[in-house]
């Protein structure tokens, strides 16, 4: 049984974080539920390596204060992504907190949402510009680690109209219906259960459920995505596949297609 009551979004200054707080914040306020968000100081940008690296391409011997100083500014710029995040909430009549941490971006992330019910996160970062074609880095390895349903925004922000479910009977599949259900009533969204089949004469044994079969006429990943994108509004919910331990980072060969394509559809990943 999902329940929604704290939110956390991970912030940073690129567009697509803009579009995850614009997300988490309608959440927040159709699920009457606190959003904080989180702004994490990347110790990668800290470390000697990366200093001697910075200091080579801009001309200049490091000086011995100038990670603390680089950190000052770090922080610096967080906080006024956070002020603009606060600013936003409080528009939005959404209770809300925001922190900073300083760690390695994906590992903090993962940590932290212990507490919270579900993460909202941006497809790309910062370099967006530079990751065409494939997810930003830290926000993949933040999707193979994290246990909490994952919300990937993407380019654009809308009030959530449609939830698409991919659906195949098996038990992360019927995780992401679960959610779904939970979310539809104060989403006012309707539910599409589909499911992509190889035949015409492939159904699946559940009788309870009003299930959309589609002929697979191209990838499964590309089958859905073709389905949503023609609703008005869409969300698209999948489930993420992991067999054992040894392959807890594999999220499933359909969900891992569908993040590294441009579809521009939002997703939540369940686990």
């Amino acid at each position: 049984m999902y329940n929604l009551s704290k939110l956390l979004v991970a912030v940073d200054s690129s567009p697509y974080s803009t579009n995850a707080i614009k997300f988490a914040l309608d959440f927040g306020k159709k699920f009457d539920c606190i959003v904080d968000a989180l702004h994490v100081v990347d110790t990668m940008q800290l470390e000697g390596p990366f200093i001697y690296d910075l200091s080579g391409v801009l001309g200049f011997e490091p000086f011995i204060n100038f990670s603390a100083e680089l950190k000052k500014t770090l922080e610096e710029k967080g906080r006024s992504i956070l002020q603009a995040f606060s600013e936003m909430a409080q528009n939005e009549n959404v209770k809300f907190n925001s922190f900073i941490e300083v760690g390695i971006i994906p590992i903090t992330i993962v940590e932290t949402s212990y507490e919270y019910d579900m993460v909202f996160i941006g497809k790309k970062g910062i370099n967006a510009s530079f990751e065409r074609g494939i997810l930003g880095s830290n926000i993949e390895s933040t999707i193979r680690k994290i246990k909490k349903p994952i919300f990937v925004a993407d380019k654009d922000f809308y009030e959530i109209k449609n939830i698409v479910v991919g659906y195949d009977a098996r038990e992360p599949a019927k995780e992401a219906l679960e959610l779904a259900n939970a979310l539809a009533g104060n989403l006012k969204a309707k539910i599409h259960i589909v499911n992509v089949r190889k035949t015409e004469t492939e159904n699946l044994e559940d009788n309870n459920l009003n299930i959309i079969y589609l002929t697979k006429q191209k990838s499964v990943a590309d089958t859905l995505i073709e389905y949503t994108k023609n609703l008005q509004n869409p969300l698209l919910i999948l489930g993420a596949y992991n067999k054992n331990r040894l392959l807890e980072m594999i999220i499933g060969s359909t969900t891992e297609a569908i993040l590294r394509k441009e579809c521009n559809l939002p997703l939540i990943i369940v686990r």
